[in-house]
C-alpha cells in the first residue's frame, strides 16, 4: 500500500509547487504583456518584421524632401534597420512511470485552472498614458538606436552609449529625452506592479521588459549583457 502512496505524494507535491510558482509570479504572463506594450511603443511593425532574404533585392524607398517629425532636426538623414523577433518553445516532459494515466488526468484538472488564473493587467489609464508619451519619444530618439549613440541596459533602461554620434546641437535635447525615456520605464514597471496589487513583482517585472526589451531590438542595435559589456545585435 505504501508503494502506491508514495507517487501520488509527490504528484501533489508538484501540482502545489506549480500552483505557488504562477500565483506569485506569472512570468508567461508578464512577458505576453511586456511584448504587447513593446510593441505598442515601438511599432507592432517593428516587432514582426524580417531580414530581407539574400536572393531578392531589397526595395528601395524614395528618400523624402521634407521632415515629418523632430526626429529629422535631431539626427539628419533616416536609416532603414529591419528587424527580427525570435521565437522560442519547450516541450513538457511526458511521464513514463505506471501512474502516468493517473498523473495526465490529474494535471488536466488542476493545471489549466492554476495557469488559467495567474494575468497581468496592464488596461490601466495611467499605463496607457505611459505607452503614449514612449511611442512619441521613440519617434525621436530611433535613429540613436539605429546610428548606436543609444544603448539599451541590461536593468531595463536606455543611456546615450556614444555622444559623438549625437549632433552637438542636439546633444543636450537628446540626453534630456533619455532621461524622460527612463523616468516613464521606471514609473511603467512600478504601476504595472501596482495595479496587479504586487509591488513585491517590481523587480521581477523590470527584469521581463530588461529581457524583453534586448530580444525584441532590431539588427543593428546595441545592448548591454549581464556584465555590461556593449554588445551588437
Amino acid at each position: 500500500m505504501s508503494n502506491l502512496r508514495l507517487p501520488f505524494f509527490l504528484t501533489f507535491l508538484l501540482l502545489n509547487a506549480c500552483v505557488t510558482i504562477n500565483v506569485y509570479f506569472p512570468a508567461a504572463a508578464a512577458e505576453k504583456a511586456a511584448d504587447q506594450i513593446i510593441d505598442n511603443v515601438w511599432g507592432q511593425k517593428h516587432s514582426k518584421q524580417q531580414k530581407p532574404e539574400l536572393s531578392k533585392k531589397p526595395t528601395l524607398k524614395k528618400p523624402q524632401t521634407e521632415p515629418e517629425t523632430e526626429e529629422d532636426d535631431l539626427w539628419g538623414e533616416p536609416e532603414n534597420n529591419p528587424s527580427t523577433t525570435p521565437e522560442k518553445g519547450s516541450k513538457a516532459p511526458i511521464p513514463t512511470s505506471i501512474f502516468a494515466s493517473s498523473f495526465r488526468r490529474l494535471l488536466d484538472f488542476f493545471i489549466p485552472a492554476a495557469y488559467a488564473a495567474p494575468n497581468i493587467d496592464i488596461s490601466s489609464p495611467r499605463i496607457r498614458a505611459l505607452e503614449k508619451r514612449m511611442a512619441n519619444r521613440y519617434r525621436k530618439l530611433k535613429r540613436g538606436y539605429i546610428n548606436g549613440a543609444i544603448g539599451l541596459t541590461n536593468n531595463g533602461l536606455i543611456t546615450l552609449r556614444d555622444p559623438k554620434k549625437v549632433p552637438l546641437k542636439s546633444r543636450n535635447k537628446v540626453k534630456r529625452l533619455i532621461r524622460e525615456e527612463n523616468k516613464d520605464r521606471l514609473q511603467l514597471y512600478s504601476e504595472i506592479a501596482k495595479v496587479n496589487g504586487k509591488p513585491q513583482w517590481l523587480g521581477q517585472i523590470r527584469k521581463i521588459f530588461a529581457k524583453r526589451w534586448i530580444e525584441r531590438a532590431s539588427p543593428g542595435w546595441f545592448y548591454q549583457d549581464s556584465r555590461g559589456r556593449w554588445r551588437r545585435k
